[in-house]
């Protein structure tokens, strides 16, 4: 009996040792000649802030084949996201590598070490562990930043600058989108300033958003408000005014205190004309004929925001500057004047055509009255048509037309007239 129970426990031994020699075949890693001789681990606070925020995972594995060709790859897990930290290794005898897995978000983070061979086939996987971190890395941000007062005009000095922060993201190769809304004008990722000096008056709320792969996301709102700029207020000066033609004239746009005109567009226009004038804040009207000038001058901004003003001029007319035409104004020589009885027949023969014209108007009919009250409203007063008026210094009323032509009131005649 004895000797039966030891030919049985004989043959257990045989069966016991063909199963651990077909696990051991069965371990692609032993199979490949490798064997892990040690792996640890080690919890690192990398910025220094007190809390853990990095794992670095050690490794030695040692060969029994003349050379060894492999991939290690650190899977990190976390909120259902998985990143990869890998290294190569080649190596003959024995080796260690260094692995860290730099933590992207606040919590529980689970590691697995994976082996791979030259051709991609897993010989092993190893579960390092489950650990609670904090970030290692700067989670993204965007920060928009204005350089200007939050109210102000358009065309000053405007800057918005964009601060922008991903480590996760490059880090892992999650790299995300970035978007920005609220501006008049398209915006590019690489545009890391914005000059909002050019654009136009309105409110704005910018809004920039940024989400990367792996889920995380940032955003900043800014309020701007750009009012447009009050229209040119400026004077006009004038040197010369009621002097003989050819002494020294001159007219001159002067802009109001704390405004700057150099770059806005000036458009003379002159009564009589005096040919092409350019954009200027001077003229020399030393050398204009003699005679009543109209002058009016329109200032536009960069907004095309325009003021419009008006002076007259009146030049004398001089013996030593005869003028060409026939129907300006010509200085008395007073006694040096040539007179003649012509003149004084003339003078006659006037006085008596005004006698009788003065003698119709008085005998006009009741029509040519009617007529005359047409141009009265109900109050009795002169009908300006809708235009806007003014009572001068004088007791002269006038009328301004949209274009800036103004006509004065004739009593006489009861009838409006173009000056």
């Amino acid at each position: 009996m004895r000797e039966w129970l030891l030919v049985a426990l004989m043959l257990s031994l045989c069966f016991t040792g063909q199963v651990v020699a077909e696990e051991e075949e069965s371990d692609p890693f032993t199979a490949a000649g490798l064997n892990l001789v040690a792996l640890r681990n080690d919890s690192l606070d990398s910025n220094q802030d007190g809390m853990m925020d990095a794992i670095r995972v050690v490794v030695v594995i040692n060969s029994t084949e003349q050379w060894a060709d492999l991939t290690l790859n650190l899977i990190g897990e976390h909120s259902g996201f998985t990143v990869n930290e890998e290294i190569f290794m080649a190596f003959e005898d024995q080796e260690n590598a260094s692995l860290t897995y730099d933590s992207w978000a606040v919590g529980e983070h689970r590691l697995i070490l994976e082996i791979s061979d030259s051709d991609g086939r897993l010989l092993k996987s190893i579960n390092i562990g489950t650990f609670d971190l904090s970030p290692a890395l700067k989670v993204p941000s965007v920060d928009l930043l204005l350089s200007g007062s939050e109210i102000m005009q358009t065309g000053d000095s405007c800057e918005i600058t964009r601060d922008f922060i991903d480590e996760t993201g490059p880090r892992w190769d999650f790299v995300g989108t970035r978007s920005i809304v609220g501006t008049p004008f398209k915006v590019l990722d690489s545009d890391d300033v914005l000059d909002c000096s050019n654009w136009p008056a309105g409110n704005y709320l910018i809004t920039e958003t940024y989400q990367n792969g792996l889920g995380q996301t940032t955003t900043d709102t800014l309020e701007l408000v750009i009012a447009n700029k009050p229209p040119p207020h400026f004077s006009i000066e004038v040197s010369g005014n009621e002097e003989l033609a050819g002494t020294p004239c001159t007219i001159t746009h002067v802009a109001a205190a704390g405004e700057d005109h150099e770059d806005y567009v000036k458009d003379w226009r002159i009564t009589p004309s005096i040919g092409l004038v350019a954009n200027t804040s001077a003229l020399d009207c030393s050398k204009w004929e003699a005679g009543v000038y109209k002058i009016l001058l329109t200032v536009t901004n960069d907004e095309e925001i325009r003021t419009t003003g008006g002076i007259m001029l009146i030049r004398e007319p001089s013996t030593e500057f005869e003028s060409e035409d026939s129907d300006a104004p010509v200085l008395s020589k007073r006694e040096e004047t040539d007179t003649s009885s012509v003149g004084l027949w003339g003078i006659g023969v006037l006085s008596l055509a005004l006698g009788v014209a003065v003698f119709v108007l008085m005998m006009r009919s009741p029509e040519d009255d009617q007529l005359g009250a047409n141009m009265l409203n109900d109050m009795g007063e002169p009908d300006s048509e809708g235009l806007p008026t003014h009572l001068d210094e004088n007791g002269m009323l006038w009328r301004k037309h949209d274009d800036g032509e103004v006509d004065w009131w004739d009593r006489s005649s009861m009838m409006w007239k173009r000056w």
